[in-house]
């Protein structure tokens, strides 16, 4: 056999010098098939067409999934050791056959034994599609894995990776919630922008009543959008791309901890992993939760819409997104008062706004074994400055809250019903946007500290936006530090590295430049509003917040357009598009002699 070996050898050896080229094509015909794959399905629910067109539209998906067979049997035939191949990718072979044999059988006698098989079982050509498009997304998901495990091959900065996610996640929600079959009436192309930001960048900023306005397709497709925007596409795709067998190169792992913000690589599939087990585990426990807590004043159409509104709204809340199923939301006459409900959302929306990170260190096994004296010695520092800080301000804005609105806004309510609505409210300004009082009637004392709240926002590594939590807290230390005239600044007997501060100063300073620049463009643009309206609107947006004054539906398309783009530079981080658009230093390994300047 040993010439079979070197018949082998010497085809391999053919295959590379093209190999290259060829898959560099092949991606972007992959991307293409993919596009069109997607654009399919967008008809079918965008438009509900009759069954002759959608049994076209099965034909055309699983043609789709033509190209997908044949670009696994491309990359086998110029794999260096196939059958290696095969056993690694066991579960992808199995389902090629598949598509394949259903492939064959249709050349073979022009008729789709798939179809066949599910009309005997009772299924329409709905079911047929349904079945064809689960078969789509299961080959489409194992692509963005595999993309994800290689994706230093695109020579894209990480910055650009997932502004360019967002954008992707925005554009497809922009034209889904444009299809006729997902709203109740005629819906603009900017007011399906700005619905599709708010929802992908989890903000809560709404131009029509999500209640009525949305059909249940609208709706679901909103709730779809704010699940995968909080958790992030990348995280998403990363995941995914954690269970392939071919781990990555460290170049790669180096760019999904980025993504993560982490220190180590070693176990960055658990955590991966994690962060999706730890939203999912939130999610339905809280729409589990929430499904008993409603109370009777709601009618709710039946048990079906019951479980849609709890599940809504638990992802919603864990996800900071604020969207409502309520007209008026959670300020709704029937569910206002509904104590327990609101303080399993507040749960749902501190827990995703401490980060993921967070939650692994707190819920990890070795923290579960620590005794209760040391756990909070041994929880990691970044853990502990997040739970200080959220703790301070989740408790200093209830209780000024409190005071400041006792005889306004909250003159209506029981004594229960102030400390619950005030804690509420100082829970919702870390960028959740749900709210149980009328924020058009807050006294401007209490307007100004939830800007103050929004604009600082959630912790990092979560579902919430803001210049976070440990931003604010290190910039303050290091404040008191140059005050007292210290070198260093210091954390829980931890020393923090100058390189870091220097970061906090720079993601303050371009927080406060862009939201100085959006506003001075909203003045500009709607001059029938005023400053105090339009300022707490923009830092809403760009805190990912959602609260709003009620002015957002009565913005011009300019008003909204500078929003849509607000909360896309709110949701990346201000940071992140700095670093979009500059341009990388060169060379470190110089200094110029020291200056004198005047500060203060």
């Amino acid at each position: 056999m040993g010439w079979v070996r070197n018949s082998r050898e010497c085809i391999n050896v053919l295959l590379f010098n093209v190999r290259g080229v060829l898959f560099k094509y092949l991606n972007l015909t992959t991307l293409l098939f993919g596009l069109a794959g997607v654009g399919i399905i967008i008809y079918f629910f965008g438009f509900s067409p009759n069954s002759e067109t959608t049994f076209l539209l099965t034909h055309y998906l699983q043609r789709v999934l033509d190209f997908f067979l044949l670009k696994f049997f491309i990359r086998l035939f110029f794999d260096f050791n196939p059958r290696n191949f095969l056993k690694e990718n066991l579960w992808e072979t199995i389902l090629m056959i598949f598509l394949l044999s259903e492939t064959l059988l249709y050349f073979a006698f022009g008729q789709t034994y798939w179809f066949t098989l599910l009309q005997k079982l009772g299924f329409s050509e709905n079911g047929y599609f349904l079945f064809v498009q689960c078969l789509f997304w299961i080959v489409v998901l194992r692509e963005a894995g595999r993309a994800s495990v290689n994706i230093k091959d695109y020579y894209v900065s990480p910055a650009a990776i997932l502004a360019l996610s967002f954008l992707f996640l925005i554009v497809t929600g922009t034209v889904l919630l444009k299809m006729p079959e997902m709203t109740t009436q005629s819906l603009s192309w900017t007011d399906a922008l700005f619905t599709s930001t708010s929802a992908c960048c989890v903000t809560g900023l709404i131009v029509k009543d999500t209640a009525t306005f949305f059909t249940f397709k609208g709706q679901l497709t909103i709730m779809l959008l704010f699940q995968f925007g909080g958790l992030n596409m990348l995280t998403i795709a990363t995941f995914i791309g954690s269970f392939y067998r071919r781990s990555g190169t460290l170049q790669s792992l180096n760019l999904m901890r980025e993504f993560l913000d982490i220190e180590q690589t070693g176990n960055l599939k658990s955590i991966l992993r994690k962060v999706i087990y730890y939203s999912l585990a939130f999610e339905m426990i809280g729409a589990l939760m929430l499904f008993f807590l409603w109370g009777d004043k709601y009618q709710f159409t039946g048990t079906i819409d019951r479980i849609f509104f709890s599940v809504f709204h638990s992802i919603s809340a864990f996800n900071n997104a604020g969207f409502s199923l309520f007209s008026q939301g959670l300020f709704n006459n029937a569910i206002k008062h509904q104590y327990l409900a609101q303080i399993v959302i507040m749960v749902l929306i501190v827990a995703g706004g401490l980060g993921f990170i967070v939650l692994q260190d707190i819920f990890s096994k070795d923290s579960r074994k620590r005794k209760k004296r040391s756990h909070w010695l041994r929880l990691q520092v970044n853990t502990r400055l997040v739970l200080t800080v959220t703790g301070i301000l989740l408790l200093s804005g209830s209780g000024l809250f409190f005071v400041l609105e006792y005889d306004n806004v909250l003159k209506d309510y029981s004594l229960t019903g102030k400390v619950v609505a005030s804690l509420f409210q100082s829970v919702t300004t870390r960028t959740a946007g749900f709210n149980t009082v009328n924020i058009s009637m807050l006294s401007h004392p209490t307007l100004l500290i939830f800007m103050f709240l929004m604009f600082i926002g959630a912790s990092p590594g979560s579902t919430g936006g803001g210049i976070k939590t440990t931003t604010f807290a290190v910039a303050l230390k290091a404040a008191w530090a140059n005050i007292r005239g210290k070198e260093h600044v210091e954390i829980f007997r931890r020393n923090i590295w100058w390189p870091l501060v220097n970061k906090t100063y720079a993601i303050i300073t371009l927080a406060l430049l862009f939201m100085f620049v959006f506003t001075v463009l909203l003045l500009a643009t709607n001059p029938q509003f005023s400053l105090t309206q339009l300022l707490f609107e923009q830092i809403s947006a760009m805190g990912t917040v959602g609260l709003s004054l009620g002015i957002t539906g009565s913005l011009n398309i300019w008003g909204k357009l500078i929003l849509v783009v607000s909360m896309f530079v709110g949701r990346i981080g201000s940071l992140t598009m700095g670093i979009i658009f500059s341009r990388r230093t060169v060379s470190k390994n110089y200094r110029y002699p020291n200056a004198r300047l005047m500060i203060g």
